[in-house]
């Protein structure tokens, strides 16, 4: 049985010349993208100074438990704020922190936090089914297994400038440990904040870190974002080879080990559309977790793909003394989505030697709905097109663009479904829109991939975000086993998800 990532690498070798032949037809309209913020508008590339690299990586401060509750404050603000180590404007954080506070929880715990919007921004005109007010907010905590009503992972309401709301709701006991992160989804304005710094880790304690063969090796938590900086404020309206990749808002930090060590690195993408191909100079990844999950079988490889909100958990075993590069190799994700290599941080390896940790390629069973009955299966259809008449593009899953009061697919609780999603390349022509990658994701549950393009897949573990290739088909299966409501999926890549590539479902008893 093929696996599924060497299917995706290897699909992906193809799409190169077909990208090509199709960006003729979406040339023409590069004007009309610069003004939607596709293209630059006078963004000196590389704006960042070499004095901000090199520090020695920092974490987000924590925000942790105690005693089963964790009760604190996010407060979502619009003031200058340091990112790689210069103070800029134009940015949104959380309690002034880029990327904001890491919050710590155990499975069982309570979390009470309360959420204030102090967001001072303008009203902005409205574009392909996108709200009008960019100072709205609302908290998502992107691929936590909890409940999708209000108090919880709500994505549907909106907090007002100057009010709070109160989120109230308790982690699952048995929710898997690993890494999560937390961010706004008020459709519309989603890609804006997301890039302009409203983001945060989320862990949940245990997974992989209490595997035997890792007790008590050194975890790092590493943040990925994009970033433009010009004259001292956050730049937008760029290209992928204008932006620059910050790690925990740090540009190019020192991470330290040594020769022999085993650390567990857990990795997130928090930008709003970059992709990250990730490798570190003589060195290898063994995975341990995806998305938040333990894998039911560990595996090596020399690189990792993560689309918009992927996260991966891997360990990383000194080489001999010296400096190591950790990068992106780039990768091109459709005719805007050209993203370049980059330098995202420098591992010294230097003192005494370690006893490097032998991980199991055993870590656990797979989940029994893979084995189950099937109570439905459905079809998800992602295209794009472009609307001469008011030059813009839109978004559509199912031939559909986003309507929040929809209803969408009913699903019974307590059943499995089977769910082939599809990157129409066909009907994006047809349309005039351009073929792209489209990360999917889904709210409340994860979900095991068993098939490409009609062919068996071999899968390690469950995941939230699938990158899915023009023209490729993708068959996924996902249980429902435990909360009831309403919520969402999408592309990932968050200026797709605004102008439309959403669509609603709902849990139903």
């Amino acid at each position: 049985m093929t696996d599924q990532h060497e299917i995706q690498e290897d699909h992906d070798t193809d799409l190169g010349r077909r990208r090509v032949l199709f960006l003729g037809t979406f040339g023409a309209i590069g004007a009309t993208a610069a003004t939607l913020g596709l293209f630059p508008q006078s963004v000196a590339a590389k704006t960042l100074t070499a004095s901000a690299s090199g520090v020695a990586l920092k974490e987000p401060p924590v925000l942790a438990s105690s005693n089963g509750i964790l009760q604190t404050t996010l407060q979502a603000t619009t003031n200058a704020t340091k990112v790689a180590d210069q103070l800029i404007t134009g940015t949104m954080t959380y309690n002034g922190h880029y990327p904001g506070p890491t919050l710590r929880v155990k499975p069982g715990d309570h979390i009470r936090l309360k959420v204030h919007n102090n967001l001072k921004l303008p009203e902005m005109a409205q574009t392909t089914n996108m709200a009008m007010s960019p100072n709205m907010l609302n908290t998502h905590f992107h691929g936590l297994h909890v409940s999708p009503l209000p108090k919880a992972d709500n994505i549907y309401l909106e907090i007002p400038f100057g009010e709070s709301y109160d989120y109230d709701f308790q982690i699952p006991a048995d929710h898997p440990g690993g890494l999560y992160w937390y961010h706004p989804h008020v459709h519309g304005v989603v890609d804006a904040q997301i890039y302009a710094g409203l983001t945060g880790m989320l862990m949940v304690e245990g997974g992989a870190e209490q595997l035997p063969a890792l007790q008590g090796v050194r975890q790092r938590l590493l943040a990925l974002k994009n970033v433009a900086i010009k004259d001292g404020a956050l730049a937008t309206g760029l290209t992928p080879p204008e932006q620059q990749h910050t790690v925990n808002g740090q540009l190019a930090p020192t991470i330290t080990m040594r020769p022999g060590e085993t650390q567990l690195w857990r990795v997130v993408n928090m930008g709003n559309d970059p992709y990250y191909q990730l490798s570190l100079d003589g060195h290898i990844f063994t995975v341990v977790a995806e998305d938040g999950s333990m894998l039911w079988e560990s595996y090596t490889t020399e690189t990792l793909l993560l689309p918009p909100g992927k996260r991966f958990e891997f360990t990383v075993t000194g080489a001999k003394a010296g400096s190591y590069i950790f990068r992106t190799q780039g990768y091109n994700s459709g005719p805007f989505g050209g993203w370049t290599a980059a330098e995202l941080a420098t591992l010294v390896v230097s003192g005494s030697k370690d006893v490097p940790r032998e991980i199991p390629t055993y870590l656990g069973e797979p989940p029994a709905y893979l084995s189950g009955p099937v109570a439905k299966r459905r079809f998800i259809r992602f295209s794009e097109g472009f609307t001469t008449a008011t030059n813009t593009p839109y978004f559509e899953i199912n031939g559909k663009i986003f309507e929040p009061l929809t209803n969408g697919a009913k699903i019974k609780l307590g059943t499995t479904e089977e769910w082939l999603i599809y990157n129409d390349i066909n009907q994006t022509k047809a349309e005039g829109g351009a073929v792209e990658d489209h990360p999917f994701h889904i709210h409340v549950n994860n979900f095991t991939v068993t098939e490409i393009d009609g062919k068996p897949v071999k899968a390690y573990g469950s995941q939230d975000i699938l990158n899915v290739l023009p023209g490729q088909k993708v068959l996924i299966r996902m249980a429902f086993p435990d909360f009831i409501g309403k919520s969402v999926f999408h592309c990932h890549i968050l200026f797709h998800e605004d102008n439309g590539m959403m669509a609603n479902f709902e849990i139903v008893p």
